[in-house]
């Protein structure tokens, strides 16, 4: 396959979550600017029976000299390092070539309505990218990635975010697609999408957020629509909502705003 269509597939990996993180160039003099939160309409089964915490005050820029803490209800997410830096290389044996890039940043979700809420969070990203002549003109590449985030209160709750994808090698049949999950104290949940009209679609239509399911129903959500919105359902205890925003918020920094 020829090096442009890998490059389109690529690109479509990033647009639905699934792949590099997302360090856009800075914009402009790199000023952070204030946002209020957007009405956005929540995922099927969440209506009137979920603890609502809109983004705001969150820079539309990412980049290097851009703080890209957020208010998200009574949290702020903060504290974040580490963002914009990688660490990488290749190698090549004949015409194989690999390219493997790993990055890493922490940030904390603090605040809440006691006020002393803490939640620390490690993310970590790691990529590779092959690409193998098979003959004049014809290269099949194939990119990996596995991004995840560690969140963990002082009360010992914790949670993962992990995002996986394998575009497969291109040319071939059958990619593999991109697999979400949060997983809340030892229980896993796949995350599914849902569009703008709080509908659930399929993975290869267009989205406007995440929602978070478990065996009884609704559990959270993630609506994506600028600043962001987090829905968090009555049926999750109390004591796991703050370790689940952590992991939201892992989400919507790796999306970028």
């Amino acid at each position: 396959m020829k090096q442009a269509n890998f490059n389109s597939n690529k690109r479509s990996l990033l647009a639905t979550g699934a792949g590099l993180l997302l360090a856009a160039a800075c914009l402009g003099g790199m000023a952070a600017c204030s946002s209020t939160p957007m009405e956005m309409r929540p995922p099927a089964g969440f209506e009137g029976q979920s603890l609502t915490l809109p983004a705001a005050n969150r820079s539309r820029a990412t980049g290097l000299l851009v703080d890209e803490s957020f208010d998200l209800g009574a949290y702020r997410v903060t504290g974040i390092e580490g963002k914009n830096s990688s660490t990488g290389g290749s190698f090549q044996i004949g015409g194989l070539k690999v390219e493997n890039r790993r990055s890493a940043f922490s940030y904390h979700l603090v605040g809440g309505n006691s006020g002393r809420t803490d939640v620390a969070a490690q993310c970590a990203s790691k990529s590779n990218e092959t690409t193998l002549p098979v003959f004049s003109a014809v290269t099949l590449q194939r990119y990996k990635v596995n991004f995840s985030c560690d969140c963990r209160t002082q009360d010992g709750h914790s949670s993962t975010l992990s995002i996986a994808s394998d575009s497969g090698w291109q040319g071939a049949a059958g990619s593999n697609p991109v697999r979400l999950s949060i997983t809340l104290d030892e229980v896993e949940y796949p995350l599914g999408r849902f569009d703008a009209n709080g509908r659930t679609v399929p993975d290869d239509e267009p989205f406007a957020g995440y929602r978070v399911d478990g065996p009884s129903g609704p559990v959270a959500a993630l609506g994506l629509s600028y600043p962001g919105t987090v829905w968090l359902h009555e049926r999750l205890p109390a004591a796991k909502r703050e370790v689940m925003s952590c992991a939201l918020a892992g989400l919507m920094l790796h999306r970028g705003p």
